[in-house]
């Protein structure tokens, strides 16, 4: 089984270079979703010579975007494959909860040479069967989603579903609220080709008087025991 895990800082991304992860799908802020991650980061996923996928999203909240917040989009997409990335993760919508396909063909041709993964925006959509017929017509490699729920167990019915309709088409990877309590279940239920995670557990920041909030930092045994399990299913199934 691929494992893609989602990574926020260097000690996520020191982490996943160690057990072995497949790939890596860079970001910040996790508490809201995901956020473009630094150049640091990036650069340091390269020099470790990591499959590296860079998370685009200027701002938390819903993934419909004014023009400004495409070209601020556009132009990250530009600079980060300078520095020697693998992939791109993006997802974009209009007002009626489908696909931006004009906006999203726009970066497909901004992207000819590298990955693009279409990312949990996917599961705000009404149509799924149709936005991933969009999708494959302008040759996204993959999709990751929860089966149109809050988390991949919650989904599994779903993802089932949109598993066997893609059909080897695009890839579909299921991610989000995978833990050491659902794994199991998940792969069991699921036989995925490919799991995302990020092994996270929530802590409180509050050495400060202004700024207090709870954080999604890694967490090297859930990370750990989450690799261990996927690589069992993957054993298993050779």
């Amino acid at each position: 089984m691929l494992v893609e895990i989602c990574v926020s800082c260097v000690k996520a991304l020191n982490l996943a270079s160690k057990f072995g992860a497949d790939r890596v799908e860079l970001c910040q802020e996790l508490s809201c979703g995901g956020l473009t991650p630094s150049i640091a980061l990036v650069k340091r996923s390269v020099a470790l010579g990591m499959n590296t996928q860079v998370l685009i999203r200027p701002r938390s909240g819903d993934f419909v975007y004014d023009e400004d917040e495409k070209i601020q989009m556009m132009e990250d997409v530009v600079h980060y494959q300078k520095l020697g990335i693998q992939g791109i993760v993006v997802g974009a919508l209009n007002e009626e909860r489908s696909l931006d396909i004009s906006f999203l063909k726009r970066l497909r041709m901004l992207t000819p040479n590298i990955e693009l993964t279409f990312h949990k925006a996917f599961d705000d959509i009404d149509n799924w069967q149709k936005a991933i017929e969009q999708l494959i017509s302008m040759k996204f490699d993959r999709i990751l989603t929860s089966g149109c729920e809050v988390n991949v167990f919650e989904g599994k019915e779903r993802l089932k579903e949109i598993i066997e309709f893609a059909s080897g088409r695009i890839q579909i990877l299921p991610g989000g609220g995978i833990s050491p309590e659902n794994i199991g279940k998940i792969i069991e239920f699921l036989k995925p080709n490919a799991l995302h995670f990020s092994g996270t557990q929530k802590q409180r920041r509050e050495k400060s008087k202004y700024f207090i909030s709870e954080v999604l930092l890694v967490d090297e045994k859930k990370l750990k025991f989450l690799m261990d399990s996927s690589r069992r299913s993957s054993n298993r199934t050779t």
